[in-house]
């Protein structure tokens, strides 16, 4: 039986197939453009405090981004010497998306270390110029400058300048910075803040630091 219709209505042809989108489907269809563009804006990091895993915490992140095959470009500042960290020969095993490079002596650099360094030109300075051009770069997908406020601390770098960086970087990046004596002013321009607050090391025992663990 025919039911009647509205006056000015008219009814759909026979046979044509009329497709209604269900409230879910809307939900599902705006949620992925959600994700897409949450996606495409990268966030800030910030690992401070006087407490081990700020430099594990940023390579747990720089392991998940590998995982989902983003390039991963890891600045450190303040930590070259001639041992290589576990980190250093893994990227160069890896031979890929991870990009490791260390500028500027360790606190525990020997002399002769300190004065390679100087020669080789990986200095601070040059490791403050190649984080800034990485961090405005879209080609990475994240950028880690690890222990860069040390760096600021030790008046190596301006607080004002790391500031512009953070505001200044490509919309993608996502930027992750580590070390102690975080000011509040960088943290104020972050989106994550964390510390990690230290309640027992074996360091305090006459533990050294270990090969795979600490380096």
């Amino acid at each position: 039986m025919d039911v009647p219709l509205a006056e000015g209505a008219q009814r759909p042809q026979e046979g044509l197939n009329v497709k209604s989108t269900s409230p879910y489907e809307e939900h599902d269809r705006l949620a992925r453009v959600l994700w897409e563009q949450a996606r495409s804006q990268g966030l800030v990091h910030l690992y401070t405090g006087n407490g081990k895993g700020k430099t594990t915490a940023a390579l747990g992140l720089a392991l998940r981004a590998l995982g989902r095959d983003r390039r991963v470009v890891f600045i450190q500042f303040l930590k070259r010497t001639t041992v290589m960290t576990g980190e250093m020969v893994f990227a160069e095993k890896l031979d890929g998306p991870l990009t490791i490079r260390q500028f500027g002596a360790s606190r525990f650099a020997t002399n002769e270390e300190q004065k390679a360094v100087e020669e080789s030109g990986e200095t601070v300075a040059r490791g403050w110029e190649y984080a800034r051009e990485m961090a405005s770069s879209p080609d990475n997908d994240l950028v880690v400058l690890d222990e860069i406020t040390h760096v600021v601390k030790n008046g190596q770098i301006a607080l004002e300048d790391l500031i512009s960086l953070v505001k200044n970087k490509a919309r993608s990046v996502e930027l992750v910075m580590t070390g102690r004596y975080a000011p509040p002013e960088l943290q104020e321009v972050c989106d994550y803040v964390t510390e990690m607050r230290e309640i027992k090391h074996p360091y305090h025992n006459g533990v050294k630091a270990r090969e795979g663990t600490e380096f």
